[in-house]
């Protein structure tokens, strides 16, 4: 099924919605890199429409379109679609460049990366159950990041008093999963679940069939141990609120259920509504980070071309031409007119702007390269990544870079065959470097 889904690219989905790129999917679905009239940088999942809840999923997307948190994914639209006879539901929303589980096979979060990541998972929560809406899915796959945001997945939203249907339970699921039962205890079992698996890369061991209580690893640090188990409690009616967790994060007292019944409401937040992402720039960076291969890119052929191999002299002359960032625009200026004079074809360069922040995390060189296709006028009509690690976060910068770069068009009376270049983005702490080499004439 994967293979098919990946001969979809290309495609377009109810008339608006191109699918770019495949980014990833499963027998059941698929996602892909879209954009729209009004949307620049999309993914749409593909599910199949043939199920008997295939109805119920659809007004579970749309009602959760109405949903807006600056800690929620954004669902833009939602409908059923058809390709090569085949019958789908689709959704689109927000583009994440970074997810949770793409750091955990190699490491764990630090306290201090969980305390940056935490708030924004509670306060995209504990929205969603004020709305009257479970989660049901709350595990490292579901918590995302785009730019130094992070974010909780919103595709999987359901009524709080709708019944799952009853199956097998996972690991990560709460006791009373079962009997099919979705609610906002059943959410916060899961976020104990996942508060232990990204600090210790495990979930902890349970005795499902025993009954007995939650044991939190002593490598759990202080207060993520106290959060994780009154999460973890078997007794649903016994664990902490959203807002409980909340507090206790913030160092507030924490308010026991009887004092949020008689208030009728949980109590406010306190703080920036907005936090800083620490953990994706880490996820970004680390070289050795087994990061999924979700490369955004336009659309392309089906099968890459041979890598290009440059000579060292035009290696060392690209790079010696190079502008960093961070320099005047009369100095870019100087650089951009060097190029063109050392290449003969590099008319703009675009050099990709790092956030300070995640330009501090960095060790070393990230090194990026993008392969180019550019037209008779000398603008680039397709863009891809050829390499660069595992860092989705500097692929993407230099993917958007490389599409604004402009090159110098093809003299009258000369054939206008397809010309390629590989360009390489260098980041380091110091500075980014961007060198350009001709790969075809």
């Amino acid at each position: 099924m994967s293979e098919m889904w990946k001969q979809w690219v290309g495609r377009t989905v109810d008339g608006r919605f191109p699918l770019q790129s495949y980014l990833g999917g499963s027998d059941h679905s698929a996602v892909f890199h879209t954009q729209g009239a009004d949307l620049k940088n999309a993914a749409i999942k593909l599910i199949s429409a043939e199920g008997a809840d295939a109805e119920e999923q659809l007004l579970r997307w749309r009602a959760a379109r109405d949903l807006t948190h600056p800690n929620l994914i954004r669902i833009y639209e939602a409908g059923r679609c058809q390709l090569d006879g085949t019958k789908l539901l689709y959704v689109v929303q927000e583009y994440a460049e970074e997810n949770l589980s793409q750091i955990l096979p190699e490491r764990s979060l630090t306290a201090e990366e969980t305390r940056g990541m935490l708030p924004s998972v509670l306060r995209a929560l504990q929205f969603v159950h004020g709305k009257g809406f479970g989660h049901g899915h709350i595990q490292a796959s579901n918590i995302l990041a785009i730019g130094d945001e992070v974010k909780l997945s919103s595709d999987g939203l359901r009524k709080a008093v709708e019944k799952s249907v009853a199956r097998v339970p996972s690991a990560d699921d709460p006791p009373e999963e079962a009997m099919g039962a979705t609610a906002a205890a059943a959410d916060v079992w899961q976020l104990g679940m996942t508060l232990v698996e990204v600090l210790t890369q495990q979930l902890p061991v349970w005795d499902r069939g025993g009954k007995s209580a939650m044991e939190i690893p002593s490598a759990v640090p202080e207060p993520f141990r106290e959060i994780a188990g009154h999460c973890l409690e078997v007794d649903a009616g016994k664990r902490w609120t959203v807002a409980q967790i909340l507090g206790r994060l913030e160092g507030r007292p924490v308010p026991g259920p009887a004092q949020i019944e008689k208030s009728g409401s949980a109590p406010a937040v306190s703080g920036p509504q907005k936090v800083s992402a620490k953990w994706p720039y880490v996820l970004g960076l680390a070289a050795v980070v087994a990061v999924a291969s979700f490369l955004i890119f336009r659309p392309k052929s089906s099968s890459a071309p041979a890598e290009m191999q440059a000579t060292g002299a035009e290696q060392g002359a690209t790079q010696s031409a190079m502008p960093a960032s961070g320099v005047s625009d009369a100095e870019r200026g100087s650089a951009n007119a060097g190029a063109a004079s050392n290449h003969g074809d590099v008319i703009r360069r675009v050099v990709p702007e790092v956030s300070p922040g995640a330009r501090r995390t960095i060790h070393g060189k990230i090194q990026v390269r993008v392969k180019v296709k550019v037209d008779a006028l000398g603008n680039v009509e397709t863009a891809r990544i050829e390499s660069g690690g595992e860092s989705k976060y500097f692929k993407r910068l230099a993917l958007e870079a490389a599409q604004d770069w402009k090159f110098s068009a093809v003299p009258a009376g000369e054939q206008s065959g397809d010309r390629e270049w590989e360009l390489q983005f260098g980041f380091s702490r110091a500075k980014t470097e961007a060198s350009a080499v001709r790969s075809k004439r």
